[in-house]
């Protein structure tokens, strides 16, 4: 996410313990959200006003780079000079895009194909982490077989004639108003769920700030039933990852019916994207032990972020490539596929050691050595104490984010492949970029409160954040 929570909203560390919802006269067993909402404190009015901000400006900063893509050829200068002539309200009135029966229609379908997929396609089942109240969630792992029938259905129904394979490129001013609409109704929806009926109590937090719980969320893991959970829908399904590779193969199916011919940054910026995509479901399960799926509350920055954002912002490539059809050098093709190489193999690595130490409780090798591992321990909010171990060995001990240094890399590499193709084509990598340095303070901080000494104790053997001898 190009954006993460304001405020630490892990509460079983400090604010909202179980001892202090005692302490203020409170029933931690009671399922209402009111009980809670009482005894969370207020945030501080700094927080409320980036809230109140970031709800605002980022709808609009979607809406004005899918006016650039439209109206200006992706020219975000000339955009912005055009909102500046025009007065921002009246340009904003005047080409924002609105929805139509036919897109509203295509995006009913698509959620509803994606939800029968959900439920329907088989899977391993795994547990996530204990969350702050204890609860270990069950997920199924079928996203990589959704993806692959969603993907064979496409093309097939492209070849057959039954489906247009520039849908999505053809109508994408449309379909931007239609996610924009349903993340605010889903927004809306779980806003006044958290009030009425919660899933846990526990994990419900209330302040009673209006923006900020918007911004921030309430309920942190909503389901419906044993394995249907929003968060994880969302991120994946109704805009998310599984989306990436149908809007890239629209425009790039764009760029030959306009141009009459694909280019070679096209074919790569879709295929690598592809790896991403293919990559993320393999390792589908990663997904619940990261920030987002830990321990940021079901909010606009998932919501709205999932749903609406991300389709805009990690497709920049394809869009731009569609309208301007950029070739680079061969030398400059293989050594920005050399840099995706290696930023993916990097997180892909990373991510397989952490799962794999813990799979094995740190009985296992690394780079031929064994495992190391600082034991830590933490108490969920049901008053239980669990015991962990921190990865200190291998990848993870080179840096205490080196996954993040992969996706950095990976990033820049795809926004390359278009060449001098300005801010439009290079906004996601901008956006990752700060959203990596951001989301280590946060997770440094989360952790801090969580292990205690134990943290102090793996910073002091792996001192560098990101990239060693720089952060």
């Amino acid at each position: 996410m190009p954006w993460g929570p304001i405020q630490s909203r892990e509460f079983s560390a400090k604010a909202v313990d179980m001892n202090a919802m005692k302490f203020q006269g409170m029933d931690v067993k009671s399922s209402k959200a009111s009980k809670i909402q009482d005894g969370l404190p207020k945030p501080k009015i700094h927080l409320v006003l980036m809230s109140f901000i970031f709800c605002v400006t980022t709808p609009l900063t979607v809406l004005f780079y899918c006016i650039a893509y439209q109206d200006f050829d992706t020219a975000l200068s000339a955009t912005a000079k055009s909102a500046y002539s025009e007065g921002f309200l009246h340009f904003f009135l005047k080409r924002t895009p609105l929805p139509t029966f036919e897109a509203t229609r295509g995006y009913a379908a698509w959620l509803t194909f994606q939800g029968l997929l959900y439920i329907a396609l088989p899977g391993p089942t795994v547990f996530g982490p204990p969350t702050p109240a204890g609860r270990r969630l069950r997920y199924k792992l079928n996203g990589l077989a959704a993806w692959i029938v969603t993907v064979c259905l496409a093309v097939s129904g492209s070849f057959a004639g039954i489906l247009s394979p520039t849908a999505l490129a053809k109508t994408w001013r449309e379909l931007v108003a239609v996610t924009n609409i349903f993340s605010f109704i889903i927004l809306l929806l779980f806003q006044i769920k958290a009030r009425v009926a919660p899933d846990n109590a526990y994990e419900t937090y209330i302040t009673g700030s209006f923006w900020y719980d918007l911004f921030e969320g309430s309920e942190l893991h909503p389901r419906v039933g044993q394995y249907w959970d929003w968060r994880h829908f969302l991120s994946t399904r109704s805009g998310g990852i599984i989306a990436w590779t149908l809007i890239d193969l629209s425009f790039a199916a764009y760029q030959y019916e306009q141009h009459g011919y694909l280019t070679g940054t096209m074919f790569t910026v879709v295929l690598l994207r592809a790896v991403v995509v293919v990559d993320f479901f393999v390792n589908e399960e990663v997904f619940f032990h990261t920030l987002d799926g830990k321990y940021e509350s079901f909010g606009f920055y998932n919501i709205y972020g999932f749903s609406a954002m991300m389709p805009v912002f990690w497709t920049l490539q394809t869009q731009y490539l569609a309208k301007h059809p950029t070739e680079i050098s061969l030398p400059a093709l293989i050594a920005s596929i050399v840099i995706f190489v290696a930023g993916w193999s990097l997180r892909f690595y990373a991510d397989r050691q952490k799962m794999r130490f813990n799979r094995t409780q740190g009985k296992c090798l690394f780079w031929g050595r064994q495992a190391q591992g600082i034991p830590v321990s933490y108490q969920t909010r049901d008053g239980k104490t669990h015991r962990s171990h921190l990865l200190c060995s291998g990848l993870w001990g080179v840096a205490r984010h080196v996954n993040y240094a992969g996706s950095v890399l990976y990033t820049w590499s795809l926004c390359s492949l278009c060449g001098n193709g300005g801010g439009f084509a290079y906004t996601e990598a901008v956006l990752v970029t700060g959203m990596i340095i951001h989301r280590c303070f946060r997770d440094e901080e989360k952790c801090a409160d969580k292990y205690g000494s134990g943290w102090d104790e793996y910073c002091r053997r792996v001192p560098w954040r990101i990239v060693p001898g720089v952060f």
